[in-house]
């Protein structure tokens, strides 16, 4: 009896072995067995065509170098005052947006880019809240900008618009209905006039969440595309170090995060209308140790472009520097001494944006929205990973 039992535990094993060598065993997301992968399991894995939206700010005019990969460059930007015309004079002189936007360098750009297929879109921005809430409650001003749509777009052969209006805070019932009202104003402008301008609007990450500006299932026919700012969760100002752009919660620490945040807009906006904002950026603090999440010292903090860390990274024995991980952010961060002073930099390498890309593939999103280009300086890094992840749209 033994040896009938025996026998059948040796064949039971054999056909064990059989399987585990010749049945392929399932694709396992490589962020594991967390929140993450447990929201991703109700999307299919559908691999489509993505929209690479670059923002290019003119103050990155002279260091960008454009890539192949973008299918959208988009000029940041030109100021909407609360009379509905665009700032062409600040302070007494030629506002910058202006000016650089009539300069050498951005002709010679957009024509790179039309070497590359790109379409070429420009920001229209304000960011002032009474400013905003004066323009939105006058019917007379948004008339006025959109003669000032028909001006701009008779004068440079932009293929769409993008919006940047951001109020600051929770908005009233009335204010987010005249944003609501003043886009449907836009887009019916945009139809009955032009052929095939694209319209595309920037929301805060928490605007699915939150009572904030925007209408997030309004907008939704209103537009081409939604671009989700999912970045600055920490900033310059932070009272403690932290990441830029985390993709989960971390305990203790900050609760705000793109995983919860993107949950709420896929129920109120399909995914193929949503671009995932990516930053090319960190921030720099110096703090009160090397330890992660230290506090920071009040106005000490900066930007840090991409570039910025590469050549920090070239000194990492002068400065005794610590490249370091968050596995709740996904993100990486450096803390390095300099001069006797503690310094925390949280920032985002070709790992941290490989992560958000496969986010943007399993949910089956539109593509990804980069702040900004010109940041990650000449290095392919951040765009080798784009080409390797993304299948991009032509």
């Amino acid at each position: 009896m033994r040896k009938i039992i025996n026998t059948i535990l040796l064949i039971l094993i054999g056909i064990l072995v059989v399987i585990w060598i010749f049945i392929e065993p399932p694709l396992l997301s490589p962020l594991g067995d967390n929140p993450f992968s447990r929201f991703l399991s109700s999307f299919p894995h559908i691999k489509t065509k993505k929209i690479v939206y670059g923002f290019l700010p003119y103050w990155n005019m002279k260091k960008v170098t454009l890539q192949p990969e973008l299918t959208h460059l988009v000029y940041f930007s030109l100021t909407i005052k609360d009379d509905g015309s665009l700032l062409t004079v600040s302070n007494g002189e030629t506002d910058p947006g202006f000016r650089n936007l009539q300069s050498e360098d951005f002709l010679q750009i957009n024509e790179t880019a039309k070497t590359y297929g790109s379409k070429t879109h420009i920001v229209l921005s304000q960011f002032d809240n009474d400013e905003i809430e004066a323009f939105l409650a006058s019917s007379t001003a948004q008339e006025t900008f959109l003669q000032e749509i028909d001006s701009l777009l008779l004068a440079y052969p932009f293929n769409g618009l993008n919006l940047d209006i951001e109020y600051v805070g929770l908005a009233s019932q009335e204010l987010r209905q005249q944003y609501t009202s003043f886009l449907q104003k836009v887009r019916d402008h945009l139809n009955d006039t032009y052929d095939d301008i694209e319209l595309t609007v920037d929301m805060y990450a928490g605007a699915a969440t939150k009572n904030m500006l925007w209408e997030v299932e309004k907008i939704v026919p209103l537009v081409d595309y939604i671009i989700v700012m999912a970045y600055d969760f920490h900033r310059s100002s932070s009272p403690t170090a932290g990441p830029v752009a985390p993709l989960f919660e971390k305990e203790a620490s900050w609760s705000e995060n793109i995983n919860d945040y993107l949950r709420d807009f896929s129920r109120k906006a399909p995914t193929n209308k949503l671009l995932l904002g990516i930053p090319f950026y960190g921030y720099e603090w110096q703090t009160t140790s090397t330890q992660p999440e230290s506090f920071t010292l009040p106005r000490t903090g900066v930007t840090a472009s991409y570039q910025r860390v590469k050549d920090l990274l070239a000194r990492k024995e002068e400065l005794a520097l610590v490249e370091h991980w968050d596995k709740n952010a996904l993100a990486p961060y450096l803390s390095y001494v300099e001069n006797g002073k503690n310094y925390l930099i949280y920032f985002e390498n070709a790992a941290s944006v490989s992560y958000k890309l496969e986010y943007v593939n399993q949910l089956n999103l539109a593509g990804i929205a980069i702040w900004s280009l010109g940041y990650e300086g000449n290095s392919r890094d951040l765009w080798n990973v784009i080409d390797q992840e993304l299948e991009i749209k032509n």
